[in-house]
């Protein structure tokens, strides 16, 4: 994380959900502030989920995973405004590599 400035402020990993312990994720990708709630989304492409972390690093939990139909997320939004309805838009995007079929999708859930 960077301040207003450019000047570096520190980094954080994402979570393991396998043994519990924190480790670097498979592959990291997109992500969204979001509104001025103190948290981020962030994809986590190869582990099929989306982490909530606050600004200080803290582990919030998963927003989606594997379970809610998630595969290889790659961008997400998540809606702030009351209004709204609290909607989370995921891009997915697989490239069909080791003899798998690509796969390509928007996806819109509701929280």
């Amino acid at each position: 994380m960077f301040d207003q400035t450019g000047t570096f402020q520190r980094q954080f990993v994402l979570p393991n959900r396998d043994n519990g312990t924190e480790s670097q994720s498979a592959r990291p990708y997109g992500l969204c502030v979001i509104g001025n709630t103190g948290m981020i989304a962030v994809c986590d492409r190869d582990g099929h989920r989306v982490v909530l972390m606050t600004y200080d690093g803290a582990d919030a939990g998963d927003l989606l995973t594997s379970n809610d139909g998630l595969q290889y997320p790659c961008d997400v939004e998540v809606t702030a405004a009351e209004d709204a309805g609290k909607l989370i838009a995921v891009i997915e995007s697989s490239s069909g590599l080791l003899g798998n079929e690509p796969h390509h999708a928007v996806k819109l859930f509701a929280l």
